[in-house]
């Protein structure tokens, strides 16, 4: 008999009841009295299960992101609000951390990341293993229900890795919506208890040496995440202007894709060798570090220090304040160098649609219109590859460009304006209004800039937008 309660039960029922908790609730139980805690005597693979199960919780661990290993996307998406507050846990130091205290290894690889429902590893998360046995024996039977259900995701492994041919038993082939459901069921989340945050492998001695320049010595560094940014500077400056309505942005041109809504960028974390606290990139104010890849940073001639040391070892604010001014002007200034260039772009398109050779011309016939648009133009050559302007043009621009659009709406046939508004330069005309009120735009985020030399240092000290929370 044991007097847990204010009656007398046998110890086996109150084994029973001790089973049916989940990991949770066990080690709060074994911690409410010492006849509790002498009962349950949690091992340290109780209080790894009970972090487990708490990172799943809303309320503790935020979201259960879904991964799609086709797409190699997430739902929600990595720059989503939900991800701000997203916490993992650290089996290591104990603690749910930051999702940006983890690598992308350890968080994102199949057996590290968080199990949907109706999961495997989801389900163990609402009862206990916990048996009513000596420590040791029950240590043995926590390693040998693990070598069992590891031979069951070896099984899996193999289904979800290929398919075999029996003519070719090395050919991949696609998998199916039934191997991607058993790789959710069985495979995800498998090896949690073996994450570690990036303090944890930074004290433990599990670091990796990057290939830092020398004056670096040795600075341990994070690759992050990839978030979707609308420019440069709101990636390094995140927050420091208040940004156009997502209707007034022009879409990016990219490539093969045609156009996007922002632009990839790369995250690396660093651990301040001064302070010693984890920091954004841009903390360092070393924009271009990663130019040339994680392994191969860019070599500068000042030490790496992030903006608090850099106040503290320099104690000259003035110093500080004009780094990072120039900074956040250089970005702007790019960009509304790539707003002009847009600007630009169509004009050698329009000349030619208009006074190519021979058959190639499709508005041979309205070469008077034609004139009325391209006279006086300032070309760079003789071949007419692009124009030069500056911004007191951009008025005489605005009205050749309405002229034109007015010309195609208006004045020609569908099937040749059809043909005319293909790929890109379809995009220009479209989006002409749209880059014009963008460079106008930066111009005065510009101007602001430079007419209060402290409001970048203002907002570094102020937001501190580059620490990561713990």
């Amino acid at each position: 008999m044991a007097s847990f309660f204010a009656a007398h039960l046998p110890l086996e029922i109150l084994q029973q009841i001790v089973c049916q908790l989940d990991p949770i609730s066990l080690i709060a139980l074994s911690q409410a009295s010492k006849s509790w805690r002498a009962l349950i005597n949690p091992l340290r693979h109780d209080h790894i299960q009970r972090m487990l199960a708490l990172e799943l919780l809303p309320e503790h661990g935020g979201i259960v992101p879904l991964f799609d290993e086709q797409t190699i996307t997430s739902t929600p998406p990595w720059d989503s609000d939900e991800w701000k507050s997203n916490k993992y846990a650290c089996c290591r130091c104990m603690k749910l951390r930051s999702h940006m205290m983890f690598s992308n290894s350890a968080i994102l690889r199949r057996p590290y990341r968080k199990p949907p429902p109706g999961n495997v590893e989801a389900a163990k998360a609402a009862v206990t293993d916990w048996e009513p046995l000596e420590p040791s024996a029950r240590w043995r039977r926590i390693q040998e229900r693990a070598a069992r259900e590891q031979a069951v995701r070896a099984r899996w492994a193999r289904a979800a890795d290929h398919h075999p041919d029996p003519a070719n038993p090395w050919l991949r082939v696609p998998r199916d919506e039934e191997t991607y459901a058993a790789i959710a069921k069985y495979l995800v989340g498998t090896a949690r208890h073996k994450r570690r945050c990036i303090d944890c492998e930074l004290r433990y001695g599990n670091w990796v040496q990057l290939n830092m320049p020398p004056r670096f010595a040795w600075v341990p560094v994070v690759k992050s995440r990839q978030l979707k940014f609308k420019s440069n500077w709101d990636r390094h400056f995140p927050g420091l202007i208040e940004p156009l309505p997502p209707e007034k942005y022009p879409r990016q041109w990219r490539g093969i894709q045609g156009s996007s809504d922002g632009i990839y960028l790369t995250l690396y974390i660093i651990r301040c060798p001064c302070c010693s606290t984890w920091q954004e990139q841009s903390a360092f104010r070393k924009w271009e570090l990663y130019r040339w890849g994680f392994r191969s940073p860019r070599r500068t001639r000042d030490p790496l220090l992030c903006n608090r040391c850099h106040l503290e070892a320099y104690e000259d604010p003035a110093l500080l304040a004009r780094e990072l001014s120039a900074g956040a002007l250089e970005m702007l200034r790019s960009d509304q160098k790539l707003m002009l260039y847009h600007l630009e772009f169509g004009w050698r398109l329009v000349d030619r649609d208009f006074n190519a050779q021979g058959t190639n011309s499709p508005l041979a016939k309205y070469a008077a219109v034609g004139d009325e648009i391209l006279d006086g133009l300032k070309w760079t050559n003789a071949s007419r590859d692009s124009i030069v302007v500056d911004e007191s043009e951009l008025p005489d621009l605005r009205r050749r460009f309405v002229r034109y659009r007015d010309f195609i709406r208006n004045e020609v046939d569908p099937e040749t304006r059809a043909g005319l508004l293909q790929s890109w330069f379809g995009l220009w005309v479209e989006d002409y209004d749209l880059f014009e009120s963008k460079y106008r735009w930066l111009g005065q985020q510009i101007a602001r800039l430079e007419s209060d030399p402290n409001l970048v240092l203002n907002y570094v000290l102020e937001r501190d937008p580059y620490r990561v929370s713990p």
